[in-house]
């Protein structure tokens, strides 16, 4: 029997929706809304398949995204090198290699959907030709039914949703409806994502500028001045010069005016009172310094205007933060870490989340670390956990009152 794919028309049936379907869309617009509490691509993801798969009874689901493998010169404009998809999440799979799989460009449904930005439906496998592929892991899967709907946001298609159905039957119009709902909103979540990226770039770059036009405009010319100096002295010591006891005086005095110089600088640039924003700074450096020994991609997302923070529990949540990063990196086996900061009247918290082989048993007696700091933190009223997530990876969150 040849394969069966058809276009799926979201949104466009006149029939009346039954309770339990309406109650389903419900369902599915507050799973979308929830995609937005972490504003990184990975984690989109993998909050989107697991969404899904508690949305729905479906056997597998997976997220595609474009994945650019070609060769070809940046940016690459033909068809068939756009079409091409890596799988990056999937939660019901019996193929080991199905996670990660690099689909073929311009072949099957998952092309299909990205050249067109439209759902399509798949069924009867069995000797169909368009897609050898497909075809292969569908059998491997034992899936009957595949519903692929485009991850879209603003007319750009950013990744496929995946449904799979190993029972026959299909897929109904209230559960594509909701689907499509879900991925709508994961679209527009990874647009988010993406935006927030380029802002915390932009404002790396501007804080790094004003560091260096501080330190040029004071201590690099109190430098300057004491290189002179030091090459007079220099000179009068190998020409036997009696003024050498007078450059060196004045080398002495140079060096003690940058010092003077650096002091201001940094106290200049160090606020008076401790504020979330000075902390957020701390957390960009360590994470730079984690991704920089590990090669792990690293993110710091700050929610809400930052507030003053007293200093004990800035330094707290900075060592707690590394202290998390430590142990990702030597037992997590992660392949992402993101760290959180929300300051607002009533407390701070931070949370240190990645994505590896999570945790049993919260704070064992082997985290000495842990253990020490949540005594710190206790004493200041505070909270500090650690528990597996649901998905993959695990959480460390501590929250402390700002009072």
């Amino acid at each position: 029997m040849p394969a069966m794919l058809e276009e799926v028309k979201l949104g466009s049936s006149r029939e009346p929706l039954s309770s339990a379907d309406v109650n389903l869309l419900r369902r599915a617009d507050a799973a979308g809304q929830r995609l937005f509490r972490e504003l990184v691509g990975r984690r989109i993801t993998w909050s989107t398949v697991g969404e899904v798969n508690r949305l729905i009874a479906a056997d597998v689901v997976a997220v595609s995204i474009p994945a650019p493998g070609c060769e070809h010169p940046r940016p690459c404009r033909q068809l068939r090198c756009q079409d091409q998809l890596e799988m990056k999440a999937v939660l019901g799979n019996r193929a080991a290699r199905l996670p990660g799989l690099v689909l073929a460009p311009g072949a099957g449904v998952g092309g299909r959907v990205l050249q067109t930005g439209r759902a399509f439906s798949v069924s009867h496998y069995h000797e169909a030709s368009f897609d050898g592929e497909l075809i292969e892991l569908a059998r491997e899967e034992g899936i009957a039914s595949l519903l692929a709907v485009p991850i879209s946001f603003a007319g750009v298609v950013r990744g496929v949703l995946h449904v799979g159905l190993r029972r026959p039957g299909g897929f109904g119009p209230g559960v594509a409806e909701a689907l499509s709902r879900v991925a709508t909103y994961a679209g527009a979540a990874f647009a988010a994502a993406a935006d927030r990226a380029r802002v915390e770039e932009l404002a790396r770059l501007r804080e790094r500028r004003r560091l260096v036009r501080a330190l040029h405009d004071d201590l690099g010319q109190q430098l300057f001045g004491v290189g002179v100096q030091a090459r007079r002295a220099r000179e009068s010591a190998t020409t036997g010069n009696p003024d050498l006891m007078t450059h060196l005086h004045e080398l002495e005095g140079q060096v003690a005016r940058a010092s003077g110089a650096l002091r201001a600088t940094m106290n200049g640039l160090a606020p008076q009172q401790a504020q979330a924003s000075s902390l957020a700074l701390v957390l960009a450096e360590d994470l730079a310094a984690f991704q920089g020994r590990t090669a792990l991609p690293a993110h710091l997302l700050v929610l809400d205007e930052p507030a003053p923070l007293p200093p004990a529990p800035v330094d707290l949540l900075a060592r707690v933060a590394r202290e998390g990063l430590r142990n990702v990196e030597r037992h997590a086996q992660a392949s992402e870490v993101v760290v959180t900061l929300r300051v607002d009247d009533g407390a701070a918290e931070l949370t240190v989340q990645d994505d590896g082989v999570g945790c049993r048993g919260g704070l064992r007696p082997g985290r000495l670390g842990l253990r020490s700091l949540r005594e710190e933190v206790e004493k200041l009223g505070g909270e500090l956990r650690l528990t597996a997530n649901d998905d993959v990876g695990a959480t460390l969150r501590v929250c402390l009152p700002r009072e």
